[in-house]
C-alpha cells in the first residue's frame, strides 16, 4: 500500500525583515504551531543572516530552511553559504531555484541540480522550485519546461539511485517540488486549483519516468504562487497538491498560523 503523503506548507520571508523582526515573528510562529498540534509539516525559509538566530527558536515545531544552498563544501564562492555551514547552525534543509533566483541571479537547470545533490547527500531537505513564465505557458510550452527542469536538475545532481533521494524516513523525503507558474508570483493573480493540479499531476508522471512510480508517490509537490488564507484550502483539495510554498501571506505570524491550520 502506498504510503500516504504528509502535507507540508513553507512560508519563504524573501529579502524581509529585521533581525528584532524576525526573531519576534518567528517566535510568536514556533509557539502558535506548537499549540495547534497539527498533522503537517511546517517550515519557515528565512534569510541567512537570522537562520543561526531562529535555529535557537523552534521549539521543535517548525523546520528551518535556508533559501539557497551551495553545492561545494567550501572554497572561493563570495557571498554563498554551504551545507556544511547551514547543518552547523542546525538548519534543516533549503529552497533551491526559487524562480526569482532563475530570473534575477542566473540560476540554471543544471546549478539547481548540484545544489539539490549537495543537500540530499548531507541528509538534508531539498526543495526544488520550478515553474514556467507567462509566455510559455501561451504558447503551450508548460510541458516541456516542466520536464526539462525536472529531467536536467536529477541528471546534474549526479545521485542515480531513487531511495537517496527519498532518505531514511519515506514519510519526509529529502526531495521535495514547489510548482510555482511564474506569473502567479507576488502577481496577487494564482492558478486556479484546476490549473494546479493539472501540472501537479503532469510533474508526478515527469517523476515517475524519472525515477519510478512508487518513488514518485512518495515525493511532495507544493504549489506557490500568490497562495493565501482565502484560497490555500482549495488547493489543498487537489490530490496531487501535497502543500505550499508561501511567500507574502507568512510574514505575520497569526496570519500563517491561520494558513497553516487550513492546510490540515
Amino acid at each position: 500500500m502506498t504510503m500516504q503523503r504528509k502535507k507540508m506548507v513553507i512560508g519563504n520571508w524573501k529579502m524581509f525583515k529585521s533581525a528584532s523582526q524576525a526573531s519576534s515573528e518567528f517566535s510568536d510562529f514556533a509557539k502558535l504551531i506548537a499549540t495547534k498540534k497539527l498533522n503537517i509539516d511546517v517550515g519557515i525559509a528565512a534569510p541567512s543572516v537570522f537562520l543561526a538566530d531562529l535555529a535557537r527558536r523552534t521549539q521543535n515545531s517548525v523546520t528551518l530552511f535556508a533559501q539557497n544552498a551551495h553545492w561545494a563544501n567550501e572554497g572561493a564562492f563570495t557571498g554563498e553559504i554551504s551545507t556544511g555551514m547551514l547543518q552547523s547552525i542546525l538548519v534543516n534543509g533549503s529552497l533551491v531555484a526559487h524562480s526569482e533566483r532563475r530570473q534575477m541571479f542566473g540560476e540554471t537547470d543544471e546549478s539547481a541540480g548540484k545544489r539539490v545533490g549537495a543537500l540530499v547527500r548531507s541528509g538534508m531537505k531539498a526543495v526544488l522550485c520550478i515553474g514556467e513564465t507567462l509566455a510559455e505557458r501561451e504558447s503551450g510550452m508548460l510541458k516541456q519546461v516542466l520536464t526539462r527542469q525536472i529531467e536536467k536538475a536529477i541528471e546534474a545532481s549526479g545521485i542515480r539511485s531513487a531511495n537517496e533521494f527519498i532518505g531514511s524516513n519515506p514519510s519526509s523525503p529529502l526531495l521535495s517540488l514547489a510548482y510555482e507558474p511564474v506569473w502567479a508570483i507576488g502577481t496577487g493573480k494564482a492558478a486556479s486549483p484546476v490549473e494546479a493540479q493539472d501540472a501537479h499531476a503532469f510533474i508526478r508522471e515527469v517523476l515517475s519516468a524519472s525515477f519510478n512510480k512508487e518513488t514518485s508517490s512518495l515525493l511532495q509537490i507544493l504549489y506557490g504562487g500568490s497562495v493565501k488564507l482565502n484560497n490555500v484550502k482549495d488547493y489543498m483539495a487537489c490530490p496531487d497538491v501535497d502543500g505550499a510554498l508561501v511567500g507574502g501571506a507568512s510574514l505575520i505570524a497569526k496570519d500563517f498560523s491561520d494558513l497553516c491550520e487550513k492546510c490540515d
